[in-house]
């Protein structure tokens, strides 16, 4: 992608786009909304209000939800290509990265907060682009988080191969998860039809609890049933709030994570 403009006077909107936009290394201007972007071609980026004032190549984006506006901007330039198959590549862990490419052609990467995103990326990617075919591949280091993976992913009906992340890991630092992810979308892996049944341990369990409790900003804490569901990617920890009587629509922040 060309140089992209950032066109606001917003000032807290510009920092977290240029941020945003450094970690994506995509080249961005700031400009203010009086200058003009120097072809009438290139995209810039700005509040609602100056998009609807300004015209031209505007794309109004919410400061709170960059990367989810990001993904769908990105996502809608793609729609009119045609995608016979799509494959992703994840890089599990804690913090996964997340790669995909449309008939072998890489399309993005990102690292999300959460364990349980991946499943909703990856049905945000196959509503935008109708895949024919979608195929996952995992890395099959961090096996607790491999394992949820491979469940979340056969939840949903999708071919899934585990890949050897020994090779993929060559030149990627171990906090590149979405480099490490689009290495592994390239590699082919080992397929994987079964369900991963796992014990969670007691320290997972807690821990699964714990960030209940950080989630429903203390109000709730899910049982340790519900916490070895999430484990084993029988539930969202989304689903798994809910049915311990958490409504996210009382917290703005988290459901516009889910």
């Amino acid at each position: 992608m060309r140089r992209v403009y950032i066109r606001t006077d917003d000032f807290r909107l510009a920092h977290r786009l240029l941020r945003f936009f450094e970690s994506k290394e995509v080249s961005a201007t700031h400009l203010h909304p009086d200058e003009e972007v120097p072809d009438a071609d290139d995209w810039w980026f700005g509040t609602a209000e100056e998009v609807e004032r300004l015209g031209g190549n505007g794309v109004a984006v919410d400061p709170e939800r960059i990367e989810e506006w990001w993904l769908d901007w990105e996502l809608s330039h793609h729609r009119n290509d045609g995608c016979h198959e799509l494959v992703v590549g994840v890089d599990p862990g804690p913090r996964p990265g997340i790669a995909w490419l449309s008939d072998g052609r890489i399309m993005g990467e990102t690292t999300v907060e959460r364990l349980d995103l991946v499943s909703a990326h990856l049905q945000r990617l196959m509503k935008a682009l109708e895949p024919h075919r979608v195929l996952v591949r995992i890395g099959n280091g961090s096996p607790a988080h491999r394992d949820r993976l491979i469940n979340q992913c056969l939840s949903l009906g999708l071919h899934v191969q585990v890949v050897n992340e020994h090779r993929t890991s060559s030149g990627t630092t171990r906090h590149h998860h979405g480099r490490s992810a689009a290495k592994i979308a390239r590699v082919a892996g080992q397929e994987v039809n079964e369900w991963r049944s796992r014990n969670a341990t007691s320290g997972e369990l807690k821990h699964l609890q714990h960030d209940s409790r950080q989630r429903s900003q203390g109000r709730v804490t899910i049982s340790k049933s519900s916490a070895r569901k999430v484990n084993e990617g029988l539930l969202s920890m989304a689903e798994a709030l809910e049915l311990a009587g958490y409504d996210a629509s009382s917290n703005p922040d988290e459901s516009s994570l889910t």
